[in-house]
């Protein structure tokens, strides 16, 4: 159980989308190529309630697909990944699509200010689609909290991710199709675990989705 793991490898998780293919379909630029991550992120967006005076951070950016689909919607949008050739393509796809208002900087879940003072950036949206798996369980808490540290009130934060609502091992057939490789960079956790991570932090409001009996979204609202 991932739970019972204290840390992940974050050179590894650096080195693996450092290297990942252009044709890759978990940092694919395409936002609605009608695969689960597509799926998931498109909910997402939904979830948010995105409003023109809104600042969101999208946490695990990657190439920046959710960022670009989210900027005509927002006043600013700001993106971090720990992923120096993500955050590279990820500028330069914003710089091809013209928009002007989202920015990309390096940073973690663990240490999102790493490039930049985020609490100062009236970031009252935040979003983060296939990345909060990669931490493990007692990572995921202290993500959360640090999140809300930087939430301006009232605001959300929207996970859409791997999560169980199921034994996994009963759906070991899908699990290529919901891109889980159950390797040591892979730390999904169970939809009561992400329940209580947000309740634990303050959540005034959590609203689950299941997608998939391993996938699943997570809206909370913060006042």
């Amino acid at each position: 159980m991932s739970h019972l793991k204290q840390h992940y490898d974050r050179g590894k998780l650096e080195q693996e989308f450092d290297n990942l293919p252009e044709a890759s379909p978990i940092a694919d630029i395409d936002p609605f190529k009608g695969d689960i991550i597509a799926m998931v992120g498109a909910l997402a967006l939904d979830y948010l309630d995105l409003d023109p005076g809104d600042t969101l951070l999208d946490i695990g950016t990657g190439r920046g697909r959710w960022a670009v689909a989210a900027s005509p919607y927002c006043k600013k949008v700001i993106g971090i990944d720990i992923s120096r050739r993500m955050l590279e393509d990820a500028r330069s796809n914003i710089a091809s699509a013209g928009v002007e208002n989202v920015e990309f900087f390096r940073g973690s879940f663990e240490n999102p200010c790493e490039e930049v003072n985020l609490s100062r950036m009236n970031i009252n949206k935040v979003v983060a689609i296939y990345s909060l798996h990669h931490l493990t369980d007692p990572m995921k808490m202290e993500a959360i909290s640090k999140l809300t540290q930087i939430l301006k009130r009232p605001g959300r934060i929207v996970v859409g991710d791997l999560m169980w609502f199921d034994d996994p091992g009963k759906h070991r057939d899908a699990w290529d199709e919901v891109y889980f490789d159950d390797n040591e960079l892979d730390h999904p956790a169970s939809i009561s675990f992400m329940k209580e991570v947000f309740q634990h932090s303050g959540a005034n409001e959590i609203e689950v989705v299941q997608i998939h009996p391993l996938v699943g979204l997570i809206s909370t609202t913060f006042l």
